[in-house]
């Protein structure tokens, strides 16, 4: 067979972007006669995988424990009295199992990881992330197909695309123009003015970001040259890195290592070609076809949850305030810096800058969960001393939460 290489750039990127222990590990993704065989790139792939679920996992580490001022929503009341060593009972299991991954793959070990993660979830809504999900999909689908990499290679494929596809999707509307593509890129960090803004149009310019983000996940699913639209893939997130990053607009930081995970899945699964997907394929794995494919459909229409269907900087969905009569001692670093018109000048705690701040974790855009932070908010500081607002950025609707 033809020796393959990873192209210059891509390698550099991975050189700049990774620590020692990565580009060990992609330096051995290219033989010199020949390319590994799927089992070590099934290998590699679910290592490196380990190696940023684990980093996630430490970086919003106040997500998976109880000792945090955030609230602890579980999705259940039978689970409202869970001890907090529970929680970091399972949090530590977690921790542990993904470091020993690093250095050995095992099938027991991935389904006691699974049920810790499954366990720890039920706990708390917030825990519910997107990379969460994405993670929890791929260890599922590696459980069941442990001896079988190609079918693991394959249904990370369809993944990928169905990532790259409702992200787009859900970027349609006039909500991301504003409030992510205007204001976040264009005037926060290329620091344009609204005049400047205005005069040449670009308003509507943002509409190619989920144009190409559409396109590039039609050709990951049709083209044959799947490597090069991996290419152009892993630029999109370099893009999105220098943009909310470090040196950047430093926003959700816990973001950052998604995109270097994604980075990562890019280079691992199509350093081969990847085998077609037949009839038989998908009559074998038709669960995980709804679950990416058909059940995000639904999020649309407000029956799938946003982060499900990988809702992401989409602009859309509702933001929840609590303006207060004062501040409230223990949550004085969460209260917004500048006044707010939400609150009419009161004291003011936007929910998403609390999460970020504290837990490093945004809260799930979904509004029975909402009524359920209300409500311990309501409990926690009565005597009508907090009014908590839920406000619709596409609509400018305000709606107070009783």
């Amino acid at each position: 067979m033809a020796s393959r290489t990873i192209c210059p750039g891509c390698f550099l990127l991975i050189s700049i972007e990774f620590d020692t222990f990565d580009k060990i590990l992609f330096q051995k993704l290219v033989y010199t006669g020949k390319l590994i065989s799927e089992k070590q790139q099934v290998s590699y792939f679910i290592k490196v995988v380990a190696f940023f679920w684990l980093a996630t996992k430490i970086w919003s580490y106040k997500t998976w424990i109880t000792d945090r001022i955030y609230p602890v929503i579980p999705p259940l009341d039978i689970v409202k009295n869970v001890p907090g060593f529970v929680h970091l009972f399972l949090f530590g299991f977690s921790l542990l199992a993904l470091l020993v991954i690093l250095f050995k793959e095992s099938r027991l070990l991935l389904i006691s990881l699974f049920l810790s993660e499954m366990l720890s979830c039920s706990l708390d809504t917030v825990r519910w992330q997107p990379w969460e999900y994405m993670y929890m999909c791929i260890l599922l689908m590696t459980i069941i197909n442990f001896h079988k990499p190609k079918n693991i290679l394959l249904l990370t494929h369809l993944l990928l695309v169905s990532i790259y596809l409702f992200s787009g999707l859900h970027k349609f509307n006039r909500g991301f123009l504003s409030l992510v593509w205007m204001n976040m890129i264009l005037i926060d960090f290329f620091g344009l003015s609204m005049d400047l803004i205005l005069k040449y149009k670009l308003f509507f310019v943002g509409l190619l970001i989920p144009i190409v983000e559409l396109v590039l996940a039609g050709l990951l699913l049709i083209s044959k040259s799947k490597r090069r639209i991996s290419y152009i893939l892993i630029l999109v997130h370099v893009i999105i890195l220098i943009v909310i990053g470090p040196f950047g607009l430093q926003y959700n930081s816990v973001v950052w290592f998604w995109n270097l995970v994604m980075i990562g899945m890019l280079l691992i699964i199509y350093v081969k070609p990847i085998d077609p997907v037949t009839k038989s394929f998908c009559t074998s794995n038709f669960y995980w076809l709804v679950l990416w494919f058909v059940m995000p459909g639904f999020s649309f229409f407000g029956h799938w949850y946003q982060y499900f269907s990988f809702n992401l900087y989409s602009g859309k969905g509702e933001q929840l305030y609590f303006c207060f009569s004062e501040k409230k001692g223990e949550l004085k670093p969460y209260f917004d810096p500048k006044m707010n018109t939400i609150c009419l000048g009161k004291p003011c705690i936007n929910l998403q800058n609390w999460a970020l701040a504290e837990i490093k974790s945004a809260p799930l855009p979904e509004t029975e969960i909402y009524r359920k932070i209300a409500v311990y908010m309501k409990q926690k500081y009565p005597n009508d001393s907090i009014k908590i607002i839920s406000y619709d950025l596409q609509t400018q609707k305000r709606v107070e939460m009783k």
